[in-house]
């Protein structure tokens, strides 16, 4: 054990929750830097059962389903060994939780390293309408055309979309007017960047559902099913002053008719996928075909196996994902992950951390209703280590309330344990 390099470990986790964003093989050596640090400053208290939040028993089993899966999949060792190391992020997601747990200084840092990285994406992406940026991804400047920065435009839109919430998590009564204006004008920049600085129709199916997470933290469940139709109507709304989206949607109109017979566009090709995948789950609905096992049984049930290229990636739906390959056991386990997080912001103290986990865990199930976000390189790192971040933050702003300032449940389950 060398706890000398505890501190370094307070800034290596900043490190990669700023590169993550904008750097990604940058953000991967953070990361190994982190895991071997994590190996030679182990300890027997990283074992304690109060270190291990919910989500993160729920990640271990759902890595377990991983390993399981490897021993009983028809496929080969190529198709096992992608996802297997793809899902290895959740290891990751654990280890950060561990080293996180009662650090609100590097849980403050991480934060804020996070915010800049953001920010700097915003900026970039407004700056790209009139500047063409050696950083940007696209090349082109004007006002009515998709700008993006880093990645592609849907993993850039799924983090602005959270941005949005997470800006708004940071408006408060007790700050001054200008903290609350700057974060304001963040938050409609985001928002615009998402609707009228590009071509992608995810980002606002992620913003629709971080924002229903950030109203049922602030309002409330009642208030919130009251509040969300208007807010849907807003942002209905501000799109309709973007002709980008406008035309996005006229789009999406006609593939949404035409999907029955139209299999290759955006929206014919997930209602295709959907119900192969299903019939994938009926052959095996408890366990599964295995880790990898998509990729390949997905062409016996295809109507042409020659088109297996175009539908064997992924199922374009994380649940019917793991459904796949674990059966409803898998999709149960990612829906208990879901659950957990959830129930964590939940009961946590009134705050900013509130706000964004149950923003978070919105953004992930919409996006995770479309895409397969635990499956993508990028999301993956975002909503993973996020999802860390924040669920130690809330939990940890709960254990140090008083008895008197927990809720109801917490603190009868406080007195039983005494």
């Amino acid at each position: 054990m060398l706890p000398s390099l505890v501190p370094l470990i307070g800034w290596l986790i900043p490190g990669l929750y700023l590169t993550f964003s904008t750097a990604l093989g940058l953000s991967n050596v953070f990361m190994l830097l982190i895991l071997i640090a994590f190996v030679l400053t182990f300890s027997k208290d990283v074992l304690a059962s109060e270190r291990w939040p919910l989500p993160a028993v729920w990640l271990l089993a759902l890595y377990a389903m991983v390993l399981l899966g490897m021993l009983y999949t028809p496929a080969p060792w190529e198709w096992s060994a992608i996802n297997w190391g793809k899902y290895t992020k959740f290891i990751y997601a654990i280890v950060l939780m561990l080293l996180l747990y009662r650090r609100p200084d590097w849980q403050r840092r991480s934060l804020l390293a996070f915010e800049i990285g953001m920010l700097f994406i915003l900026v970039s992406t407004w700056l790209n309408i009139w500047f063409i940026l050696p950083w940007s991804h696209t090349k082109h400047t004007g006002w009515g055309i998709s700008h993006h920065v880093m990645y592609d435009y849907i993993v850039q839109n799924v983090m602005m979309g959270f941005f949005v919430t997470y800006a708004l998590s940071k408006l408060s009564r007790s700050a001054g007017r200008s903290w609350n204006a700057f974060y304001m004008v963040v938050a409609l920049l985001a928002l615009v960047s998402v609707t009228h600085l590009s071509t992608g129709r995810t980002g606002l199916i992620v913003v629709a559902g971080a924002v229903g997470g950030f109203m049922l933290a602030k309002i409330g469940i009642r208030k919130a099913l009251l509040a969300l139709p208007v807010a849907l109507i807003g942002l209905g709304a501000l799109l309709m002053t973007s002709e980008l989206m406008l035309n996005r949607f006229q789009q999406a109109t006609s593939e949404l008719q035409n999907m029955d017979q139209d299999r290759y566009s955006s929206i014919g090709q997930r209602a295709y996928n959907y119900k192969t995948t299903l019939r994938l789950i009926a052959e095996k609905p408890v366990f599964g075909h295995g880790t990898g096992a998509y990729h390949t049984e997905i062409c016996r049930v295809l109507d042409d196996p020659n088109e297996c290229q175009i539908y064997g990636w992924h199922s374009h739906n994380q649940f019917l994902f793991f459904g796949a390959d674990y059966g409803l056991v898998g999709i149960a386990i990612y829906m208990a992950l879901i659950w957990s997080a959830a129930r964590i912001a939940w009961y946590a103290p009134i705050g900013a951390h509130r706000l964004m986990l149950l923003s978070l865990v919105g953004a992930l199930v919409a996006d995770s209703l479309i895409n397969s976000p635990l499956y993508s390189s990028r999301e993956s790192h975002f909503f993973l280590y996020m999802l860390a971040l924040l669920v130690v933050m809330c939990r940890d702003a709960g254990l140090n309330q008083p008895p008197d300032r927990l809720s109801n449940i917490e603190f009868n389950r406080a007195a039983h344990r005494k």
